[in-house]
């Protein structure tokens, strides 16, 4: 056989390769999800939320204020970022009070 023929495999040993291949596939996916699982895992996934809240959360006044001055009620405002709405009413008196 020359290195251009394709190897001739029979039926019963691609599906024996397939059978390897799939659950050797199954196992990592296995070990991945058990990973992900993990505390610490959660926690990093968790302090990476964080983060991106407190970024949103610095600009939050701007914006129930820009809000506020396009004409929505802050009952408006905090149903459709799904605040309270007191914390609306005390991010915009907090503004205010910067202003």
């Amino acid at each position: 056989m020359s290195a251009q023929e394709p190897a001739i495999v029979t039926a019963e040993e691609l599906a024996v390769a397939v059978t390897a291949l799939v659950r050797r596939y199954e196992r990592g996916q296995e070990q991945q999800q058990a990973l992900a699982d993990t505390a610490e895992a959660r926690m990093v996934r968790a302090a990476q939320a964080r983060k991106e809240w407190k970024a949103v959360e610095e600009g939050m006044p701007d914006l129930l204020a820009e809000a506020r001055a396009a004409g929505w009620q802050p009952k408006q405002i905090a149903k459709i970022l799904d605040l309270t709405e007191s914390y609306v009413y005390r991010k915009l008196r907090e503004h205010d009070a910067q202003q």
